[in-house]
């Protein structure tokens, strides 16, 4: 299958370069030369991964990806920083930004070829499996250490939504007693006791 690359650069000779070099590899690519752009054209277009420059005028790709990330749709979609920049701190802003690699400029085409088609094939795979599991008809959700909801089946979300009168795309948080239980079991020593916890009978 062939795969759909979004590339995020202001710079026009940077574009030209990855667009080349991805077309070469048999990728079809789409260009954004700005935050705003990209999030237009993922209104539109749902790619496999997103090649995404950190330092743009205006909205950075921090602030981009975190934008996108919001958006159930490409969610799942692996962004990969390209930069410059290489110290400790902004490697890790992309990451908490919700970027799932990071290379550095001038890019090494060999590298980041295989570093796309990883992403894409992991990507591919989790949605396979995600909507194997939609199709179940099964109630399974995921949720952070503060209790709030990372992915969900159909039923699962139709479910919270009743029961919080909130839909979980708004990331509304979890009851008080299972967010602890949650947390409880990342930090067994900080938490409240699981025997103090009572669960309603909707889990």
């Amino acid at each position: 299958m062939r795969s759909i690359v979004l590339v995020v650069d202001d710079s026009i000779d940077e574009l030209t370069m990855i667009s080349e070099t991805l077309e070469g590899a048999g990728t079809t690519t789409l260009v954004a030369r700005d935050g705003q752009s990209a999030l237009a054209i993922v209104e539109r277009v749902t790619p496999d991964a997103i090649l995404m420059d950190a330092v743009m005028p205006g909205m950075d790709g921090f602030e981009t990806c975190r934008r996108l990330k919001q958006k159930a749709t490409i969610a799942d979609v692996p962004v990969i920083f390209m930069t410059g920049l290489s110290d400790t701190d902004h490697v890790l802003m992309g990451f908490e930004a919700g970027g799932v690699d990071y290379v550095t400029k001038p890019v090494v085409a060999e590298e980041f070829l295989a570093r796309i088609r990883t992403h894409v094939a992991n990507s591919r795979r989790a949605r396979s499996a995600t909507i194997a599991l939609d199709s179940s008809g099964r109630y399974l959700l995921a949720a952070d250490g503060q209790g709030f909801l990372l992915w969900w089946t159909p039923q699962a979300g139709r479910l919270v939504e009743e029961l919080l009168d909130a839909r979980p795309i708004e990331r509304a948080p979890l009851p008080r007693e299972v967010a602890n239980l949650i947390a409880e079991h990342e930090n067994p020593s900080e938490t409240t006791p699981t025997s103090d916890v009572k669960i309603g009978p909707w889990l």
